[in-house]
Parts: C-alpha cells; sequence; structure tokens
C-alpha cells in the first residue's frame, strides 16, 4: 500500500479467529433420562433437538441452585423477624 509521499507501508497482519469447532472441546450428549429420572416417558425421545436439550438441561440445573440456596437459608430465623417487626 502507498500513501501519498508514496511511501509503502505494510499492512498488519490480521489475527487469527480460530473457529468454535476448535476451540471447544467436545460435549457430552444430554441424556434427559439422568438429569430427569421421575419422569414416566422417555423425554429423549420427546425432545431430540439439541437446542430443547440443552434448555431442559440449564433448567435442571437451575433447579438444582435454588433447592440448595433455600436449604441453606434458616426459614425458622426469618419468620421470627417478621413476627418480632409486626407485633
Amino acid at each position: 500500500m502507498e500513501t501519498e509521499s508514496g511511501e509503502t507501508t505494510q499492512k498488519p497482519e490480521e489475527p487469527k479467529i480460530s473457529s468454535p469447532e476448535q476451540t471447544l472441546p467436545p460435549e457430552e450428549p444430554i441424556v434427559l433420562k439422568k438429569l430427569y429420572p421421575e419422569a414416566k416417558q422417555d423425554l429423549d425421545a420427546l425432545f431430540p433437538e439439541p437446542p430443547m436439550k440443552k434448555l431442559l438441561k440449564d433448567l435442571a440445573r437451575t433447579r438444582q441452585k435454588n433447592e440448595r440456596f433455600l436449604k441453606r437459608i434458616n426459614l425458622e430465623e426469618i419468620s421470627s423477624e417478621e413476627e418480632d417487626e409486626s407485633g
């Protein structure tokens, strides 16, 4: 590339961007039977699409996190504080 003064400048190299397939490790297939053992139907057959399986996996993970959070909260302590404030 030449500038107005006639000097040639080198074009800076663009950084090489790797494709997502190269950077991500291969994912394990999502088995809904393991995530929802109490289900009466075969969820893997009902929801064969990968995006739906991912959504259901995220839902199961969120439910587990919520249950763990609620177990850590001392509900008796919270209810006694509310009684003290109202009474």
